[in-house]
This record gives structure tokens, sequence and C-alpha cells, in this order.
């Protein structure tokens, strides 16, 4: 009958309905992934992490979904294991709020954002909140604290040296180079493990290009934006990195650099003659604030690496 057809089509429409939540909430299932010490990592997490990289870095968008994953999971790691170790000096949720606005804006000024309100914007394309972005600031401002904490004695910087420098170059000059450098730092344990990671990052580079690269191999906290440095005057720059710079162009990055915890390679984004008026006074005070800034990194990776092996990481 008409009626007993309406019915079955009724329940059709149900059942199928009924199929397709089924579906959806089997996709988006929670699971674990990963447990660093007591805390865990799902797949949820690591979809957020995913979206946060790619909208800090849009080259990740170049790279198979699949392989984006799996660098968003190693930075989630990372990171855990770093709150790990913040637990047992601070308070987490004891921040000011405006020590996060502060960096918040150098975020928002790597991306050509105006303000804070287009950087809000933004995020919401990648479905995430400035609330998301300042915890992940939280974090970074707390390890850099521990790690200025751990490391200030330890600091060793020749200000004699560098007024030596100052005199020598004559960096008081009116003109001087202005690089916009990006960098992947990483580890290598011997030779055999350098040589394979070198081979690794120059057909990542080449296929992927630099910025992703970075994401994927660097264990520098600039890794999030691709690697960026920024702009660096030439006279911040180590003699060792300026003679690397100094044979390779706009475009190209440099063979590894051996520094303290590992190797660096660096990339020209860009490279311009400026005119600047500081005083010999002023210079001097750029380049501790350089160098106390690169040792603190070296300190930083160090003492990641010594907690990491500490560390009990169980991966699903």
């Amino acid at each position: 009958t008409l009626i007993k057809k309406k019915i079955i089509f009724f329940l059709s429409l149900i059942l199928l309905n009924f199929i397709s939540i089924t579906k959806t909430e089997a996709n988006d299932e929670i699971k674990i992934v990963a447990k660093i010490n007591n805390e865990i990592i799902t797949n949820i997490d690591i979809s957020y992490e995913y979206n946060y990289l790619i909208a800090l870095n849009n080259n990740l968008k170049n790279i198979s979904l699949n392989e984006g994953l799996l660098i968003a999971k190693d930075s989630l790691i990372r990171e855990k294991i770093k709150i790990n170790e913040l637990k047992r000096y601070f308070i987490l949720e004891n921040i000011d709020k405006k020590i996060t606005d502060e960096v918040m804006v150098n975020f928002y000024q790597n991306l050509n954002l105006a303000n804070e309100k287009d950087f809000s914007s933004y995020l919401d394309n990648y479905n995430l909140s400035l609330d998301n972005v300042r915890e992940k600031i939280k974090i970074e401002i707390l390890w850099n604290q521990l790690i200025s904490r751990k490391f200030k004695d330890q600091i060793n910087i020749n200000e004699e040296t560098l007024k030596n420098e100052i005199e020598e170059k004559n960096l008081d000059l009116t003109k001087s180079i202005e690089f916009d450098l990006s960098e992947i730092v990483f580890q290598a344990s011997n030779e055999i493990e350098f040589a394979e990671k070198i081979k690794q990052i120059k057909l990542s580079i080449e296929n992927n290009g630099f910025n992703t690269s970075a994401n994927k191999y660097s264990v520098s906290k600039t890794a999030n934006f691709g690697g960026k440095i920024g702009k660096v005057e030439k006279n911040q720059l180590s003699d060792k990195i300026q003679e690397e710079l100094e044979k390779i162009q706009i475009g190209q990055y440099t063979n590894p650099i051996n520094i303290a915890g590992g190797f660096l390679i660096i990339f020209i984004n860009d490279k311009i003659e400026i005119t600047k008026k500081l005083s010999k006074e002023e210079i001097l005070k750029n380049l501790i604030k350089f160098e106390k800034r690169k040792q603190l990194e070296q300190f930083s990776q160090i003492y990641f690496n010594k907690i990491k092996i500490n560390t009990q990481i169980n991966e699903t």
C-alpha cells in the first residue's frame, strides 16, 4: 500500500542518516597516538597542531598530508617534553598576558598582518584562536626563562674582543649589509648519521623548499616559522658564518656549519645595503645581545636533548 511504501521510505532515510553519522563519528574517534611521561597526544591534538604549523608556514601545504601530520606529531612531542620539565619549576598558568601579547606582535608581523584583529581573522581560516597561539607562546616564554635561569652564569661574552672587532672592522661606518635569513639546525651523533641527514635535507629542500624542510628537520625554535630568523646585520654574525654567506647568493643556502649542539644551514632570503647611524656603544650593545641569544639557544638545545633522553616516550 501507499502508506507502507511511505513508512519504508522514511525508515530508509533514517537508516542512511544513522550510517552517515556512524561513519563521521568513526572518523572523528579520539585515539591516543603517543604518551610522553604522563602527557598524552591524541589524533585530534595532531590535527590542531598541523593547522597551527600551516598557519605559521603555508609552505607546509606543498607536502603530503601524512608527512605534514608526522611533522605535527614530532612538534607536539617536543612541546610535551618541555611541558613536563616546566611543571617542575613553574605554575604554567601564572604568566602575564601582556608578555604573551608582546610576542604575539612578532607572530602576526612575521605573517605580514597589520594587527591582532587581522591575526584573529587569519587564524579563523585554520580553526584556531588567539588563545591557542597564546598557549604556545606561554610555553616558549617559560622555556626561555628556564634556560636563562639555568645557564646565565655560563654565558661567556668577551666585551673587549667585541670592542676590538668594532674597531678593526670599522663597524661604525654608515653603510652595512643586512641579511634576511632562515635556518635549519640539525643534530647528528656520527659521520654516517650526518651524511644521511644532509642527504635527506638537501633532497627535501630541492623538492619542497627550504621553509618546509626547516619545519621537518630543524630542532631550532624558529622551525615553526619555516626556520625564519629575520633581518640580521652582517657584523652581528660570526666570522665563520660571514665567510659561508660570502660564498652564496640570494636564494641559496650554506654548507653545514658546526655549532655547539649541532649543525647549522643558513638560507639567504634577501640581502640589502643599509645606511645606519649607530654609535660604537650601540653597536656593542647589539653584538652582546645577539651573542647572548645565540649562546642561550645552544644551551637550550643541549638541555632539551638531555631531558629527552630521560623522558619516557611511547608511540602507538
